[in-house]
């Protein structure tokens, strides 16, 4: 049995050579995301921006649904724009966000909407 992180990326010459032998920024971004975090860096990032935004809306206007609702649709933009950013790397076609990591967003962001529909007055 094992504790803690069992998934984890060993440091060798071979990967930081690979890391930064880029030809662009994009490149750099996605290869960190990929061959260090697992491809979940940036899901991560947009969940912690999704709590950053609420918590600054709901500090202008007590409203919970309504402040998950607007601040869900930022980061649902955010996250389309991040989905767009791909490379080919080995042959295969990698990207900042997979396609089911960005479609979490938009649909929560509907479910709630939904919801605050719902329970208006």
């Amino acid at each position: 049995m094992s504790f803690g992180i069992v998934n984890t990326t060993n440091v060798s010459l071979d990967n930081l050579t690979s890391l930064v032998n880029v030809s662009s920024v994009p490149e750099f971004f996605i290869k960190v995301n990929n061959d260090i975090y697992g491809g979940w860096l940036y899901f991560v990032l947009l969940m912690v921006l999704w709590i950053i935004l609420f918590f600054a809306a709901n500090q202008a206007n007590n409203q919970i649904l309504q402040n998950l609702m607007y601040s869900g649709a930022g980061v649902s933009v955010i996250s389309l724009f991040l989905r767009g950013v791909e490379i080919v790397q080995g042959g295969v076609l990698r990207g900042l966000l997979s396609d089911y990591q960005m479609w979490v967003f938009p649909l929560v962001t509907i479910l709630i909407a939904m919801v605050l529909w719902m329970t208006k007055e």
